[in-house]
Order: structure tokens, then C-alpha cells, then sequence
């Protein structure tokens, strides 16, 4: 039986990291989402793939409205990280994820859902994996 948790070990929090993700990382979109990933060293992290996610101050005002559009998407990526978990897993590769809400309105969980598993498909398809 699956996991769908999102434990604290898959939350990328390490300063350095997340400056190298954004300095040298890929990027790719799905949008109203997209992705900035970077392969890691095998000793530089714990999980296979840890996720930062962001929504601007500048789209969203309000705290309540970012917070409630995070929620959605760690929702969206929770319930369908598996088949990258398993990629990686399978070509023995860590990767450090940064994924950013880049609309200005609310969408749907159900709409966030499917555009995070298109998202997680193309970077599968442009890492190599």
C-alpha cells in the first residue's frame, strides 16, 4: 500500500540548497505551475526529492489566499508523487524541487491536480529519467 504523506524529511529547507536550485536549476512549467529542479549528490540529502513551495506576495496579497493555494498544491503533489519517486528511485538520483504558483487567481484543486502531474511528467522527461 502507497504512502501519501509529505513528511518533513520531503520539505526542502536547507538555505544553500534552494540558492543552488535557483542559481543553477531547470525549469520547467506547467502552467499555472512551474517546477525549478536540481539533481543532488546521493550524501547531500535524506529523501529521494525534497519540495520548496512558493506562492508571491505579489500575485496574492493576502496571507489567507497564498496560504490556501500552498495547501492546494501540496494536496496536488502528495497524491501524485509516486511515479517520480519512483523514477528517481529507479535511476538512483536525488533532486531538489522548487515549485511556484505563477496565476493570480485561484484554481480548483482538481485543475492544480492535474497540472502538477503534467508538470511532475516533464521533469521525468527533461532530467532523463
Amino acid at each position: 500500500m502507497r504512502k501519501y504523506g509529505f513528511p518533513l524529511k520531503e520539505h526542502l529547507k536547507s538555505k544553500s540548497i534552494v540558492d543552488r536550485v535557483y542559481a543553477n536549476g531547470v525549469s520547467v512549467t506547467a502552467y499555472p505551475l512551474r517546477a525549478v529542479f536540481l539533481e543532488l549528490q546521493p550524501h547531500e540529502q535524506e529523501a529521494v526529492a525534497t519540495i520548496l513551495i512558493s506562492v508571491a506576495k505579489k500575485r496574492f496579497r493576502h496571507a489567507v489566499d497564498r496560504n490556501l493555494v500552498k495547501r492546494r498544491i501540496r494536496e496536488a503533489y502528495r497524491t501524485s508523487k509516486h511515479p517520480f519517486i519512483e523514477a528517481l528511485e529507479n535511476k538512483d538520483k536525488k533532486m531538489a524541487v522548487a515549485i511556484l504558483y505563477i496565476d493570480t487567481r485561484h484554481n480548483s484543486t482538481a485543475f492544480i491536480r492535474k497540472k502538477m502531474i503534467k508538470l511532475l511528467e516533464s521533469i521525468i522527461s527533461k532530467a532523463g529519467l
